[in-house]
């Protein structure tokens, strides 16, 4: 619809070339040539909140999240979970071989035996004045070596359980059954969905806008037509030395944890300022030279000759007060139109809009639609694309062109 637009209003610029021909012509015959009026599509600037944001790109974080390492030693026997899989902290996940370790503390508790019968003996000697002392020390601390024997042998057996340190997730299994397992080999990676994250990292010179419980709208690539509110839960402190950026932590509401993955890839909109019942205009209506920022409006030809002399108020400021013919729709002063560049302040800005400060108000006709080609002071008339696209369904670039060349010459 819109490149149709643009290629009428290259037919219209087709207009005023040849009509500048044809004036040029009919000056010598003292025959007025007829202006040829721009089509442009308008719209008034509306009201609304507009937000300034701190754009960037992140991945989901687990802040509760454990590698599960292997502390004992022997074949694997069995695995019990596999990835996906909730698990429970001190569950079970897997089951190493206990057959060497199991006959030591049989061994031990034997030898424990031993060792508490004599040091029995050994006491009840000293206390009939037959044993010495030192006899009752020495069979004491023999039992007291086997005991902490059997301990650290029942301690080395449950360690041949690979149980769960935390409730989570299992997002990855490196153990399988039959594989030989030894100490302090990566078993399992069990995370916590219960404390996705989300960190950024915004610039230094935005810390001063920074603040905890600051709104973020996140959008998720598994998830592209949801969006999702986080907030900062924490700022630290520092900047890092080596990008010059502050580490800011995004805490996601809880209804938003189960649909995240971990590592899942977000684009994240912080939102840095906000100002509510702003007068905004389309991004695309701003035109820009010189470090100055203007749009082109629509007035009644006269308009601001008129209004000087009688009241001495520009134009733009008496806008409001003029008649304003709906888009599409045809008057007596539809063709006496003129298009007029006009400063403006603008504020924030966001993907699709623009905040105006002072330049226009609610009651400007703004171009919207072909502003990129027009001149300040050039007829134009009020159109749509839907409209202009109906009247020339029927008709090729060139019969259009032929046409433009016909109706100049006229």
């Amino acid at each position: 619809m819109r490149n149709s637009l643009q290629i009428l209003i290259l037919i219209a610029f087709v207009f005023v070339g040849f009509g500048c021909t044809e004036r040029s012509e009919v000056a010598a015959n003292d025959t007025p040539a007829e202006e040829i009026a721009i089509p442009v599509q308008v719209d008034y600037p509306t009201r609304s909140d507009i937000a300034a944001y701190f754009e960037t790109t992140a991945r989901v974080q687990a802040e509760n999240r454990v590698e599960v390492i292997a502390k004992g030693t022997g074949q694997c026997l069995d695995v019990r979970v596999e990835e996906g899989d909730m698990v429970k902290a001190e569950q079970i996940l897997a089951e190493l071989d206990k057959e060497e370790l199991e006959a030591q503390i049989r061994q031990t508790q034997v030898n424990l035996e031993q060792q508490k019968t004599a040091y029995e003996i050994a006491e009840r000697s000293l206390q009939e004045g037959i044993g010495s002392k030192v006899e009752r020390d020495n069979s004491r601390f023999a039992y007291e070596s086997a005991k902490a024997t059997l301990d650290a042998q029942e301690v080395q057996l449950s360690h041949q359980t690979v149980r769960s340190p935390i409730d989570g997730v299992v997002t990855q299994r490196n153990i399988q059954k039959g594989m030989l397992i030894s100490s302090g080999m990566p078993a399992f990676t069990i995370v916590d969905p219960s404390s996705y994250i989300l960190p950024i990292f915004p610039p230094e010179k935005e810390l001063m806008r920074l603040r905890v419980g600051q709104e973020a709208k996140v959008t998720i690539d598994s998830h592209e037509n949801e969006e999702f509110v986080a907030r900062v839960r924490r700022i630290n402190p520092s900047v890092d030395p080596t990008s010059g950026t502050v580490k800011v932590t995004l805490d996601f509401e809880e209804a938003a944890r189960a649909l995240l993955r971990e590592a899942s890839f977000a684009r994240v909109r912080l939102v840095m300022e906000t100002h509510e019942n702003a007068l905004i205009v389309p991004k695309d209506v701003i035109l820009e030279e010189n470090a100055r920022k203007y749009v082109m409006v629509v007035r009644d030809k006269g308009t601001q000759e008129n209004e000087v002399q009688e009241t001495g108020v520009p134009a733009t400021e008496a806008e409001s007060a003029s008649p304003v013919p709906e888009e599409g729709t045809s008057t007596q002063n539809e063709a006496a139109l003129l298009a007029e560049r006009v400063e403006v302040k603008v504020g924030l800005e966001d993907s699709d809009h623009v905040e105006i400060l002072s330049g226009i108000d609610e009651q400007t006709r703004i171009v919207t639609l072909g502003q990129h080609t027009l001149k300040s002071g050039s007829t134009v008339t009020i159109t749509n694309a839907e409209k202009e696209i109906l009247s020339r369904a029927t008709m090729s670039v060139e019969q259009a062109l032929t046409t433009a060349s016909t109706k100049s010459f006229s």
